[in-house]
């Protein structure tokens, strides 16, 4: 899977000749250059907003700004891949709040909650396991989504996906400065409050996901046939980064940010059809004047 924050040398070649041929009315090409993206979007999307119903629908929203934007794009003032993630981060800055955003805003709350749910250190469940990793990802997820929504950006660029401060200042439309205070904010303040309750961060805390299980459970909440966070035959984020980034990563970030580069790189859901109903809408075919 093509990594666009990669930082090895990359003319963009291949989006830019789909990007062309787009243009001369070739519907196919349409259709992989949105499929290409997908899946990074949709990640992006993921863990900003914990929630796949919502990550669909702005991944959706993301690809027609796309698709209608794109004969404003422009090779020699940015690489194809900075416009797209342009998109992407201003989009999902300045939407709408999602239904786990209005929920989960606050750490101090957040944590108190967490410290509220019983432990349970006699209950016995065949997948006791697979669930603590399911507590396990959507509790960490969740401390994400305490932080601001610029915070939380730059910590998802910069931490989790390796964006180098360059390249995550264009896409911010902040310096590179700026980039790495918000980063350094952020991830500050994730590590602040999960040095204080997680046994993941430090073995001497008292919070265990396997003792979260029952819990959840109880609240309806957990369910071992409809995993919502964890994927345990899945990509995770640190294999799709690349070598080169992982090199570097691990010479300056410590364990910490490694729980979060462990979590799952979701595949998207197949958009194949969504967007083959798109393409053949009338705009879309006057738009771009597609041919098969």
């Amino acid at each position: 899977m093509k990594n666009p924050f990669k930082e090895e040398k990359d003319d963009g070649t291949s989006d830019l000749l789909l990007v062309q041929a787009c243009l001369d009315g070739d519907a196919q090409a349409l259709e992989r250059l949105a499929l290409r993206h997908q899946a990074w979007i949709y990640n992006i999307a993921f863990k900003m907003v914990m929630d796949h119903e919502d990550a669909m629908d702005i991944t959706q929203e993301i690809l027609i700004r796309m698709l209608t934007r794109l004969s404003g794009y422009h090779p020699s003032k940015a690489a194809f891949r900075t416009w797209l993630y342009r998109i992407v981060v201003n989009h999902v800055l300045n939407m709408k709040k999602k239904k786990f955003e209005v929920r989960i805003h606050d750490f101090d709350t957040y944590v108190a909650l967490i410290e509220k749910m019983p432990d349970d250190r006699t209950h016995s469940h065949p997948e006791t396991a697979l669930l603590a990793e399911e507590v396990k990802t959507g509790c960490m997820m969740g401390m994400i989504l305490c932080l601001k929504r610029p915070e939380r950006m730059a910590f998802l660029l910069g931490g989790v996906f390796g964006v180098r401060d360059r390249l995550g200042a264009e896409l911010m439309d902040i310096s590179p400065e700026a980039f790495r205070k918000k980063l350094s904010r952020g991830r500050q303040r994730v590590s602040h409050y999960m040095q204080g309750i997680c046994g993941h961060v430090d073995a001497s805390n008292p919070c265990r996901c396997t003792q979260k299980v029952k819990a959840f459970a109880d609240m309806g909440m957990l369910g071992a046939e409809h995993l919502r966070f964890h994927r345990p035959e899945g990509v995770r984020v640190r294999e799709v980064m690349g070598e080169r980034i992982m090199r570097f990563e691990k010479s300056y970030y410590d364990p910490f940010i490694a729980q979060f580069r462990d979590q799952p790189f979701y595949d998207s859901p197949d958009m194949a059809e969504w967007l083959d109903g798109i393409l053949k809408k009338d705009d879309f075919k006057n738009l771009f004047h597609l041919h098969p």
